[in-house]
């Protein structure tokens, strides 16, 4: 991907690998944060706490009982887009996942993964 290049956001990055940059693997994009007129893309949005928002209001219910509310900070949070290094089969980043606060994202020993039946 090219700077200045446009994007197609829902197709390009919603729930694209998100790997730091040691290329450990720390979560998929959850939500993109829009700012401006014309929109552009001021952050990234990851966490467990996200996704409920994404989905139809009983499902929506029932992911937020199993993922909790959205709490910023602890299972919600901002990745900002100047973080982005590159964005090819997954979306690199500049700095490590610990600097950033991210954790494990999809690594199998996380609880919400292991109960994913493909696992």
């Amino acid at each position: 991907m090219n700077p200045g290049e446009p994007i197609f956001i829902a197709h390009r990055l919603l729930d694209e690998q998100i790997l730091d940059s040691e290329g450990k693997r720390c979560g998929r994009v959850d939500d993109i944060e829009l700012q401006g007129s014309p929109p552009r893309i001021t952050g990234l949005l990851v966490g467990a706490g996200l996704y409920p928002r994404r989905l139809p209001g009983r499902l929506r219910r029932l992911a937020r009982r199993l993922a909790g509310e959205e709490r910023w900070g602890a299972n919600a949070l901002r990745i900002p887009w100047e973080e982005v290094d590159e964005i090819n089969a997954a979306v690199h980043l500049r700095g490590k996942a610990e600097e950033l606060g991210l954790g494990n994202g999809d690594d199998p020993e996380n609880w919400m993964v292991r109960m994913l039946p493909w696992n």
